[in-house]
């Protein structure tokens, strides 16, 4: 074995990377943006839970404190909460808000919420839910019961509850507050990995086909099949569609695949069309391809197209809604959010397999990605033809 032929190959090698600045510009800054990029998500403060309350309790009259309002003395400890953004609504308004978003909870207070807990020394929290998101579900449930608890222990300290009798019987082990949580969406059933897998499902589908129509696409270019296709009368844009149709094929096949097992033998729980479900994950397919070949006309070698991955695929991650709501992004990167594919497609997937919806109500994500796959079906169509000009 040569030392000296192993430090010539060496250095030849070196000498190759250094002369291409694409690939020297995608080792040095690709990582710094995608850093700090999760540095400022990570590090940016969490959102308060929009909560709402309906307060209809009357409040009683205690010998010792006077005029007690247990749900309005709950509803202020919420209200002092970080955890919660909390506002009041009527009874009629809980449905209509936690379909649109607006709130992921309302509480509710009866007219005897008080009375009752003065006779029974329990008291029973009625929690409204929007539910598809289990584990903000679980949050909501916790800090509520904590807040009930806190607010129960300064008024039952102050002689209010008392009469003559503990709290709780001896032996017996509730607590003098539970919450009784019903669900919009979802369910008890759903756990975090329901949650978590429509941007799972959508990711894998974007990444892996990706990787395969930008792959593809460059062997083409640099084995010169490309130049002879634009030679004949095939107009760019018609070379594009036809890539897209034939790397699309095994696409499907990739997301049928994805899809299935996900489905059958993962035991995901779902609660729409499994129809629709294919739909949805099929259009980011289609636009994934596309992605694929508008950034191989970029790419000069296999090597270049795995460094375009975190600069393509790890913003879609981390800016698509797949790990952060939108809305609790910093403000200046909340726009950029808007033009990630993936991002609709999380909706998409997550309304459909979280809410049960159907196509009447998902339909302006999937024309979203329609115009996604058009745009990009021309670009690469433009950038083609500077390629090879």
């Amino acid at each position: 074995m040569s030392t000296r032929r192993i430090y010539t190959l060496a250095q030849r090698v070196m000498r190759q990377v250094l002369r291409d600045r694409r690939t020297v510009g995608l080792l040095v800054f690709a990582p710094m943006i995608v850093l700090t990029l999760g540095a400022v998500l990570f590090r940016s403060e969490t959102a308060a839970i929009p909560l709402g309350v309906v307060n209809e309790d009357q409040g009683i009259n205690s010998p010792l404190m006077g005029e007690i309002n247990l749900g309005q003395r709950i509803t202020d400890e919420l209200a002092n909460s970080d955890t919660f953004d909390g506002f009041l609504m009527e009874r009629d308004e809980v449905d209509a808000r936690l379909r649109d978003g607006s709130v992921e909870g309302v509480l509710v207070f009866p007219e005897d919420f008080s009375a009752s807990f003065l006779e029974n020394h329990q008291a029973v929290l009625d929690l409204r839910l929007e539910g598809s998101n289990p584990t903000r579900s679980i949050m909501i449930i916790a800090r509520v019961t904590e807040a009930g608890m806190r607010t129960l222990a300064g008024l039952v300290g102050m002689g209010f509850g008392i009469s003559g009798t503990p709290l709780i019987s001896e032996g017996e082990s509730a607590l003098p507050i539970s919450v009784q949580a019903s669900y919009l969406f979802a369910g008890e059933e759903f756990d975090t990995m329901d949650f978590v897998a429509p941007v799972y499902i959508a990711f894998l589908a974007l990444f892996f086909v990706f990787l395969l129509a930008c792959v593809s696409f460059l062997r083409e270019r640099s084995q010169g099949t490309m130049e002879r296709l634009l030679a004949t009368p095939a107009t760019r844009v018609e070379v594009v569609l036809g890539y897209m149709l034939g790397l699309g094929l095994f696409a499907l096949i990739q997301v049928a695949v994805i899809l299935f097992y996900t489905v059958w033998v993962l035991k995901i729980h779902y609660l729409g069309s499994l129809g629709l479900l294919f739909l949805v994950i099929a259009l980011l397919a289609v636009v994934g391809v596309n992605l694929g070949i508008l950034a191989s006309t970029f790419a000069r070698n296999e090597f270049q197209v795995v460094q375009f991955i975190p600069l393509v695929i790890i913003p879609q991650i981390l800016l698509g809604g797949t790990f952060w709501e939108v809305s609790e992004m910093p403000k200046y990167l909340q726009p950029f959010a808007y033009i990630m594919p993936v991002y609709y497609a999380n909706r998409a997937l997550r309304d459909v397999m979280l809410k049960g919806w159907g196509l009447l109500e998902i339909w302006p994500n999937l024309v979203i990605l329609l115009v996604f796959a058009g745009v990009l079906i021309l670009f690469g169509a433009l950038t083609m033809r500077r390629e090879v000009a």
